[in-house]
């Protein structure tokens, strides 16, 4: 349950920073005409709120990863909860060996990260 949210809260993350960073820049344009200078300051906070947006997504990253290898160690898929996880070959150049759910296709690393499935697909052709 614990990495269903982890992993719910990793895939918003994109659109929930980007959203607000949307919300900053209406307001912003908004307090040229009222305010400039707080449309100053407001650019200055989005550019230094990079730092703690992108700490954040590691953070989040981190947390999931065990938690995703501990359920592929148990042969579930942490995409679609199905038990039928298998150990597959990346072919990723580096001989390296990971997980493939027969049941979504979803690809997993060794350590438990989330693999694209286009990235595999290239990594295929060459």
């Amino acid at each position: 349950m614990l990495h269903t949210i982890v992993r719910w809260i990793r895939k918003v993350y994109p659109g929930v920073v980007f959203g607000g960073y949307l919300i900053a820049f209406i307001l912003a344009f908004t307090m040229v005409f009222m305010l400039p200078i707080g449309a100053l300051g407001m650019v200055f906070l989005a550019v230094m709120a990079l730092i703690p947006v992108v700490a954040l997504l590691a953070v989040v990253k981190a947390v999931e990863r065990p938690l995703a290898h501990r359920k592929l160690r148990r042969g579930k898929c942490p995409a679609c909860e199905a038990s039928s996880v298998v150990p597959r070959d990346l072919r990723d150049g580096n001989g390296g060996t990971g997980f493939a759910c027969g049941a979504c296709g979803a690809l997993f690393t060794a350590r438990g990260a989330d693999i694209e499935v286009d990235a595999e697909i290239s990594a295929a052709a060459n």
